[in-house]
C-alpha cells in the first residue's frame, strides 16, 4: 500500500470525498488522485494543519498507526478536521433577492449544502464573489462567519460580512468621521473599488469573517 492508498484509507474513515478533502486542506483539485510516492512538503504542512490528528509519518512512510494518539481519538467521528470542527450551511446567496438576514430568518437545512468548518464558534459559510477583495478574499473563495453584535463593539481593520438595506458585502471596516456611520475599505487597489460609508441604521447584522478557503 503506497501513500496515495494510505492517504485514500484516512479520507474514507473520516467518510469525506478526496474532493471535500482536498477544499478543507486548501489543495488543488485531484490532488489525490495525483499522490505519489512522495508528497511536496508545503502540501503536508496544509493536511498537517487541516488534520492535526493524523500521522503524517504514517502517511509517507507507513510508521506507526494512521492517527495520533489512537486511544484518545473517537472512532464515531464523521467530519472532523480537529476536535472544533463543525458542519455549517452554505448560504446560496445567489438564489434569493431579500437581505442575509431575511435569509437566515427563513432558509431551510434542505435548502443549503452543508459544509465542513475546520474551526468552530461559526455560523454559517457563504462564497465571495467578485474581485475588490483580492487578493486575500479571491473571488470563488468561500468564507466562514459568525454573527456579532455591534452594538456593543466592532474591532477595526477587520473584515465582515455587512448584511445592508442594499445588499451583502464584504468588507474590512473601519470608523468614519460621520457619527452613526462605517466606512467599508476594499483591499484590491484598484480605483474602481473606493471606500464607501453605510449608516449603522442600514446594516441589519454583522458577520466577523473568521476563516477562508479557497483553490490555489
Amino acid at each position: 500500500m503506497g501513500a496515495k492508498e494510505r492517504l485514500v484509507k484516512f479520507i474514507t474513515y473520516k467518510e469525506l470525498t478526496n474532493k471535500s478533502f482536498e477544499t478543507i486542506c486548501g489543495l488543488g483539485n485531484g490532488f489525490v488522485s495525483k499522490v505519489g510516492d512522495s508528497i511536496r512538503r508545503d502540501s503536508l504542512d496544509k493536511i498537517s494543519i487541516a488534520f492535526p490528528e493524523l500521522n503524517l509519518d504514517w502517511v509517507i512512510n507507513e510508521k506507526g498507526d494512521m492517527l495520533k494518539g489512537v486511544s484518545s481519538l473517537s472512532n464515531n467521528s464523521n467530519i472532523g478536521t480537529s476536535e472544533t470542527a463543525t458542519i455549517v450551511l452554505l448560504l446560496p446567496m445567489y438564489a434569493h433577492g431579500g437581505s442575509l438576514n431575511d435569509f437566515v430568518t427563513s432558509a431551510k437545512e434542505n435548502d443549503c449544502e452543508k459544509v465542513i468548518s475546520p474551526i468552530g464558534g461559526v455560523d454559517f459559510a457563504i462564497q465571495v464573489s467578485g474581485d475588490s477583495m483580492s487578493p486575500e478574499y479571491p473571488n470563488g473563495s468561500r468564507i466562514f462567519i459568525k454573527k456579532i453584535n455591534e452594538k456593543a463593539f466592532i474591532e477595526w481593520g477587520k473584515t465582515y460580512v455587512l448584511d445592508t438595506c442594499n445588499g451583502t458585502v464584504v468588507k474590512r471596516i473601519v470608523p468614519s468621521d460621520r457619527d452613526g456611520y462605517i466606512k467599508c475599505v476594499s483591499i484590491n487597489p484598484d480605483p474602481v473599488y473606493a471606500p464607501f460609508e453605510v449608516s449603522l441604521s442600514d446594516v441589519f447584522g454583522m458577520y466577523k469573517v473568521l476563516l477562508c478557503m479557497s483553490v490555489k
